[in-house]
């Protein structure tokens, strides 16, 4: 049996969540500390000798909760991570499904934007050459108007012109039509230049298009491929983590198994020391109780108390 009066180390409080726990990247961190011999403070004789001391059974448990609340500490952090990779693929295809959208209706906006550019210039074109045929047929009308009347007053005011002046006015007349049909041919291949022009441009148009879709189809491929490289990074990381995880896990169950071996030696060395003093206290408890009843024997058969001393041999 040790020395009662031999400075013992308590044991500090294993318990998860505490100082002895250090959050880390990899998971939790344990340390188990002694503090140095401390003598420890004497007893009070009034003090009830009814309180249990800490038993390895109590330990085991404690470890046990320890175990348990880091398992659940472990498995928040993994249900974590999975949350936050689910958010990150949830946002990666926000993000591919916003782009996507964003460019397609750029490219209606486009494609409207340049048909009804398409239809005013049609449109204007056709109110430009309608507008040029009714001045041409205008000018035809008064041409003819002008020309009935200088017959009329030909008629009226030269009855006797001769055949040369008809073969004059035959010739200014043939002259008249065929400035006007030449200006009508000249209007046609106006109107045949900008059909030429109008045609150009919607092939240039359709061909720019297709380069458009063509980039869009490059763009979102080259997305997708940004998107399955970095899920393969995440992947090698959680690979990672699980390991690191498991290598930390075997060093803590090392070295509880090294301490727990250490505070089962101290627990049984401090129990005989409890022992030993409980049989002290007894035994000085049953002789004041035999000399208090002696006392009292020696009181009721009339003997002054006063005078008896300590019990002698």
């Amino acid at each position: 049996m040790s020395n009662p009066s031999t400075p013992r180390t308590p044991l500090r409080n294993l318990q998860a969540g505490g100082d002895d726990f250090k959050r880390t990247p990899g998971g939790l961190s344990l340390d188990i500390v002694l503090t140095p011999a401390l003598r420890p403070a004497p007893r009070s004789a009034s003090r009830s000798t009814t309180n249990s001391p800490i038993t390895s059974a109590d330990i085991n448990e404690k470890l046990s909760n320890a175990g348990s609340r880091r398992e659940q500490v472990l498995q928040m952090k993994k249900e974590n991570i999975d949350q936050k990779l689910a958010l990150v693929q949830s946002k990666k295809e926000d993000i591919i499904n916003e782009k996507a959208t964003k460019t397609m209706e750029e490219l209606d906006a486009k494609l409207k934007a340049s048909e009804a550019n398409k239809n005013q210039i049609l449109q204007k074109t056709k109110d430009e050459v309608k507008a040029h045929l009714a001045k041409v047929e205008q000018k035809v009308k008064d041409l003819e108007v002008m020309t009935e009347a200088e017959k009329i007053a030909k008629k009226l005011a030269l009855d006797v012109v001769n055949m040369k002046v008809d073969e004059k006015r035959n010739e200014q007349m043939e002259k008249r039509i065929k400035d006007l049909q030449e200006h009508v041919d000249y209007v046609k291949s106006v109107s045949a230049n900008q059909e030429m022009k109008k045609n150009q441009y919607l092939a240039g148009l359709e061909k720019s298009l297709n380069k458009a879709s063509k980039r869009k189809e490059e763009a979102v491929a080259k997305v997708v491929q940004t998107a399955k490289e970095e899920e393969t990074k995440v992947e090698e990381a959680r690979m990672r983590r699980e390991k690191e995880e498991k290598a930390i896990q075997e060093k803590v169950k090392a070295t509880l198994s090294e301490k727990s071996g250490k505070v089962e030696e101290f627990q049984a060395s401090k129990e005989e020391v409890f022992k030993s003093k409980i049989e002290e206290k007894n035994r000085k408890a049953e002789l004041v109780r035999l000399n208090k009843l002696k006392m009292e024997q020696m009181g009721v058969d009339g003997t002054n108390p006063g005078n008896i001393g300590p019990e002698s041999a």
